[in-house]
């Protein structure tokens, strides 16, 4: 089972507003909390615009959101955005 709370954050204030929203995963009674970060990026290494820095900074920022979140967040999905 999978639920979505979406949302708009900022990693910080310095940096683009990032897409965002958490979805919570539940498997054998047990609950995980994904922070899910949308990117107009592309994602697949290899394929034309691939930029692996900029993809390291996403990481990064993401990386800095889920540390000062509120609520433990347990993983970091990287989606591409619906166009």
């Amino acid at each position: 089972m999978r639920l979505s709370a979406s949302r708009d954050s900022d990693a910080d204030n310095d940096r683009t507003t990032l897409a965002s929203w958490h979805e919570w995963e539940v498997r054998d009674g047990e609950r995980r909390i994904i922070l899910c970060v949308a990117t107009s990026l592309e994602l697949r290494p290899g394929f034309p615009g691939f930029d692996a820095s900029q993809l390291e900074t996403l990481i990064r920022d993401a990386t800095d959101m889920m540390r000062t979140s509120a609520s433990p967040i347990d993983a970091i999905r990287i989606v591409p955005e619906r166009g």
